[in-house]
């Protein structure tokens, strides 16, 4: 006969046995999870790992599962392999795996559906059965696993208004969003959990005086799992789109306490804080969220792949690297407010500055050329680059005279900082570019390569050149740095040199002719480069056209000592910058012709320093005389004169007299 009736032995039993498991669950329910730390995450900042709220290393080893998944959510923001070695030592902790685990509670929960006799459970069990399936998700990418998940929870809807309950069928929700890449569904899903969970949690813990430090706080681990969702898996691993509603839950995160000390280094933290920073940053797309994970992501490959470049050279996991920061770069310009947004300006910086670095790296590795991503760097890619920059800053340059607003710039000299970062960077990547294959054409003799040398030198630094002749006219000079007409001088003074090396192999003067134009050039640009000033002279003396330097190196040299730009200049300048200024505009004409005096400074003296003050402004783009150049070269390009004929029609020099 069944009865209901307990005997007073039996109860003493359940009551001592009751009294155990709160004891254990009151001092080791919350274990501590052992797993060490790793490196190489696949986020922006990595993340260290926590123990469990209420360590208890005195007591034996817990023999099951229920008590590590009751504390799961401390370790779900975990990469698969950190996840995967815990899973592990626990299996051979409990002795009893936690697939065995699955099986068996999915037998036990999912009996009554199959005709039988229904047996009833405790809601924790669906709980811990929803918790194990979703970790077993989260370490393998089984999505019959999450399918399982969001089944058991959906078991406990009747108590969705849990937090604990809220949090789980959330995660699984928004997992299961991810894997259809449906944005809009994991928006809110992510929204539902901290509405829904976390904050009932966060005034739990004020209310029991958690968050004064008496009694061990939870939250971090909560805060840093929506962290990791967002970030790890959504926009770097599944590069999933339209998350930007987000963004104002990581100002709220900013806030917010994430239980990292200062000797563990605070990962998440700092993460949190370039985003928000990013966010509102007056050079990117502004409360983007998408856009700003991209970018200090792409940003940080970058500069491990610089630092891996440096330390191995060309190798395949270099490569590798430089690979996935172009991915987010590229991702930057998809997920970038528009077009022509000052977050495409700072990713396209971003990436011209990353293939400038690499290029003058290719000739010290010899094995680059069998990397395919390096090899095509300074041709295909590289051109691609500048084309692609260009054409950016050709679209932006009308904000000069207003609507830089529109562009996200939150004012005319952010706008023109911005402006000119690109310029130079579109530069550096054409001169560096130009050195590259003026190495390889200094290095080889045959003249099949010394021609394939000089034309790819010469169409690297020719897109700069002419890059800065269409900007003339369109009104938009302050658009352009100062420092653009050294650039320009020294790409022409390179591609001057490429010419020459092609006319040696030449039967006609097409190349000869392009030569001199573009030493003219060069001078033009930079009239304080005597060195190679006298080397033309010497250069036609030798070749019999004289006449050549007669007719053109000496009306500069006049036009120096005449022009009213290069006077309003001096007269603005330090009394010493003045006076030796000064002292060369008045010999100007005879250093020219080489017939200076000894009164005037010497060759030797004026060469040197010369070359010093070159070396400093390569170095820095706000030296003085950058502005004196622009002035001088825009000044004399307005005009109809031999030289701006020459630069438009090279082969005049083969007319006769």
């Amino acid at each position: 006969m069944l009865t209901t009736a307990l005997k007073k032995t039996d109860v003493k039993r359940i009551l001592c046995f009751i009294f155990l498991c709160v004891l254990c669950l009151l001092m080791g329910a919350a274990p501590s999870w052992g797993a060490s730390k790793k490196k190489g995450h696949a986020v922006p900042a990595r993340k260290e790992h926590k123990t469990a709220a209420v360590p208890a290393p005195a007591l034996p080893q817990i023999k099951e599962w229920g008590p590590y998944l009751d504390v799961a959510y401390e370790l779900t923001y975990w990469d698969k392999n950190e996840i995967k070695e815990w899973r592990e030592k626990r299996d051979q902790e409990i002795g009893e795996t936690l697939t065995s685990y699955i099986a068996t509670w999915n037998g036990k929960l999912m009996s009554g559906q199959k005709g039988e006799q229904p047996q009833l459970f405790r809601d924790r069990d669906y709980l811990r059965l929803a918790i194990a399936q979703t970790v077993d998700y989260l370490q393998s990418d089984n999505q019959e696993s999450l399918a399982a998940a969001a089944k058991t929870i959906e078991s406990l809807k009747g108590k969705a208004s849990m937090p604990e309950v809220a949090y789980w069928s959330g995660m699984v929700k928004a997992l299961q969003a991810l894997e259809r890449d449906d944005a809009d569904d994991f928006v809110a899903q992510v929204y539902g959990i901290w509405n829904g969970s976390i904050l009932y949690i966060e005034k739990n813990e004020i209310a029991t005086g958690a968050t004064s430090g008496s009694v061990p706080t939870n939250t971090p681990f909560y805060y840093r799992n929506l962290i990791n969702l967002v970030v790890n898996r959504a926009i770097i691993a599944r590069k999933l789109d339209g998350l930007n509603a987000l963004g104002p839950l990581f100002v709220m995160m900013n806030d917010r306490n994430l239980g990292e000390k200062d000797s563990e280094g605070k990962y998440t933290k700092t993460l949190v804080q370039r985003i928000v920073d990013g966010l509102n940053a007056p050079d990117s797309d502004c409360y983007r969220l998408n856009f700003t994970v991209a970018a200090i992501e792409s940003k940080r490959l970058q500069q491990v792949a610089s630092a891996k470049l440096d330390a191995e050279g060309m190798t395949e996991a270099v490569q590798k690297t430089y690979e996935r920061a172009r991915t987010y770069n590229d991702l930057c310009f998809k997920w970038a407010a528009g077009p022509r947004s000052s977050g495409v300006v700072t990713a396209a910086v971003d990436y011209l500055d990353m293939t400038s670095f690499a290029i003058p790296r290719l000739a010290d590795n010899e094995n680059s050329a069998s990397y395919k991503f390096f090899a095509t760097l300074p041709d295909q890619e590289g051109r691609t680059a500048l084309l692609k920059s260009m054409a950016i800053f050709n679209d932006i340059a009308p904000y000069s005279a207003g609507g830089w607003e529109r562009a996200g710039y939150q004012s005319r000299e952010l706008y023109l900082k911005s402006a000119h970062r690109l310029w130079r960077a579109i530069m550096e990547l054409a001169l560096w570019t130009g050195d590259y294959y003026l190495v390889k054409l200094n290095t080889t003799q045959d003249s099949q390569s010394i021609q394939s040398y000089a034309t790819s030198m010469q169409m690297a630094l020719n897109s700069y050149l002419n890059f800065l002749t269409a900007q003339q006219g369109r009104g938009y000079n302050d658009v352009i740095p100062d420092s653009a007409y050294f650039g320009a001088f020294e790409a022409s003074d390179k591609v001057s040199y490429a010419y020459r090396k092609v006319s040696e192999f030449s039967t006609d003067n097409g190349a000869y002719n392009l030569w001199f134009t573009h030493r003219l050039l060069s001078a033009e640009l930079f009239p304080l480069s005597l060195r190679e000033v006298r080397q033309t002279s010497s250069a036609l003396k030798k070749d019999g056209r004289y006449n050549l330097y007669l007719d053109y190196f000496l009306p500069l040299a006049s036009r120096i000592k005449q022009s009213p730009a290069i006077k309003k200049w001096v007269s603005a300048q330090r009394p010493e910058t003045a006076t030796a200024s000064l002292a060369y505009i008045t010999t100007i004409d005879k250093l020219f012709a080489g017939t200076a005096t000894a009164d005037a400074p010497s060759d030797t003296q004026l060469v040197a320093s010369f070359q010093s003050m070159r070396e400093e402004m390569q170095r820095n783009p706000d030296h003085p005389t950058h502005n004196l150049l622009k002035l001088f070269y825009l000044e004399e390009i307005q005009k109809n004169s031999n030289f701006t004929k020459l630069v438009k029609e090279p082969n005049r020099l083969d007319r006769p007299f």
